[in-house]
């Protein structure tokens, strides 16, 4: 899903995020921009509320939930053209909700007082909303396959009590490493974010989305609402 970033959410991250040391602590090997500091310092914090007791990463529950989900989109991927871009997304739908904690990073992603203004209602479209574009953007870009495969790199305590990072390799002309920071809540493991490294430039899916929706939030989340639902609709017809 790194597909198209933009530069300002790039940053160079080699083994920053993976340090024992929470990466809101450690300084970068190379400068990090304020906007990206203070990104990170709130999903931070958000770790803090999700994840008050500990956890431990040692029963490998939270990688077999990315093996499997990662099997689906192998799957997904070797069919295709066949399954077409709504097979595709028929397919890879309860494998996303199964893998996810969608609610969390949506929530997350919207910001605090977006969310705290919304009624019961409008928060319920808009997580409807971002689940509709988060499986559609991976039904659109994960459209063949070519040879790759998912290696398991195994899994590590993450970087708050409560969290395991989930590291996985995508083989192929250009690899990808595909790094899951899970949470436990409602009494399973979910992705809650995902680092995207290509060489020694990682993007935080979850710094991209804050980044990228909070002009529109400040208008209320009825406005981001409105965007995703757009947002989606336009990856539907690629």
């Amino acid at each position: 899903m790194a597909s198209g970033e933009s530069h300002a959410y790039v940053f160079s991250m080699t083994h920053y995020f993976l340090s024992p040391r929470p990466p809101w602590r450690q300084a970068p090997p190379h400068p990090v921009s304020s906007p990206i500091r203070r990104l990170w310092a709130v999903i931070a914090l958000a770790l803090l509320a999700l994840a008050p007791v500990s956890a431990e990463a040692k029963d490998g529950a939270a990688g077999d939930i990315v093996k499997a989900f990662h099997e689906t989109l192998l799957t997904t991927m070797k069919k295709a053209d066949e399954l077409g871009l709504s097979g595709r997304f028929e397919r890879l739908a309860p494998a996303v909700d199964k893998a996810y904690h969608l609610d969390l990073t949506a929530r997350q992603s919207a910001g605090r007082r977006a969310w705290k203004d919304a009624s019961d209602e409008e928060r319920k479209a808009y997580l409807k909303a971002f689940r509709r574009w988060t499986i559609g953007t991976y039904a659109a870009q994960f459209d063949g396959w070519s040879g790759q495969e998912f290696q398991d790199h195994g899994e590590k305590p993450g970087p708050q009590n409560g969290t395991v990072l989930v590291e996985t390799e995508m083989t192929g002309e250009e690899p990808v490493t595909f790094t899951y920071l899970m949470v436990k809540s409602d009494g399973r493991w979910g992705v809650y974010d995902v680092l995207v490294r290509r060489g020694t430039t990682s993007i935080s899916q979850l710094a991209k989305h804050i980044s990228e929706f909070k002009t529109t939030a400040r208008k209320g989340l009825p406005a981001l609402t409105e965007s995703l639902t757009q947002m989606a609709e336009a990856v539907a017809k690629k």
